[in-house]
């Protein structure tokens, strides 16, 4: 090979890999049976899920959940996060418990008052969980520019309620112990993309243990833009 042209290709790729990177993960909620009719005969672009899912948002029959944006160098790793910091008792101490009480304890009005249910019961350790979006990205361009290798990592979580452990209640109101119980959605995966252009990277079903024949389902679409330096 002429050194002119390696001269070139080294220009070129170190060209591509000095390129800025936008990753935009979107996630759309759209009615089951709809879906399903989009994917039946298997031939549909991501582009055009995404402007189908689009159309169908516009007119109020879909709801966009979540949009995120991430710009990172090529071959360089992002790390975004979106979330709040839930703290919550996992052990207490000074009392047996193992298990939610089948029975609400209730107050006994001709029995001694306990400012506690419980004698001496207090939380002795916490547990920390992160609820909102964390998103960790890691595009590398081609040397062409119009392909990315995309690597994804993307989580939400919802606290989606409180759970009561054990309940109580006297003169004084309720003194329950009540638990979050939060939904997860998670993937960690690797696609590459046309640059510019939305792909389907993955489908979650919204509460699947509450809501196991859920009419809705959440399509994540992922896009990788190629920004070009300023001169």
């Amino acid at each position: 090979m002429k050194r002119a042209a390696v001269l070139s290709l080294l220009a070129l790729a170190t060209s591509a890999m000095a390129g800025q990177t936008r990753v935009t993960v979107q996630v759309i909620e759209v009615p089951h049976a709809e879906l399903t009719k989009w994917m039946s005969s298997g031939k549909a672009s991501g582009e055009e899920l995404h402007e189908r899912a689009m159309k169908l948002a516009s007119s109020g029959a879909a709801e966009i959940v979540d949009t995120n944006v991430v710009l990172a160098r090529s071959g360089e790793k992002a790390l975004v996060e979106s979330i709040a910091e839930v703290i919550f008792p996992t052990e207490y101490e000074g009392s047996d418990m193992a298990a939610p009480a089948k029975e609400p304890l209730v107050f006994d009005p001709n029995a001694p008052f306990s400012p506690r249910p419980w004698p001496n019961l207090f939380a002795n350790a916490f547990e920390t969980r992160n609820a909102g979006t964390t998103i960790e990205i890691e595009a590398t361009l081609s040397e062409s520019g119009k392909h990315v290798d995309l690597r994804l990592s993307f989580e939400m979580v919802d606290q989606d309620s409180l759970m009561t452990w054990t309940e109580y209640r006297d003169q004084w109101g309720e003194a329950s112990i009540k638990r979050p119980i939060f939904e997860t959605k998670r993937l960690t995966g690797a696609l590459t993309l046309v640059s510019g252009k939305f792909e389907l990277f993955n489908i979650f079903t919204p509460k699947p243990a509450a809501m196991p024949a859920a009419t809705t389902r959440q399509m994540v679409f992922v896009r990788c833009e190629v920004l070009p330096l300023a001169k």
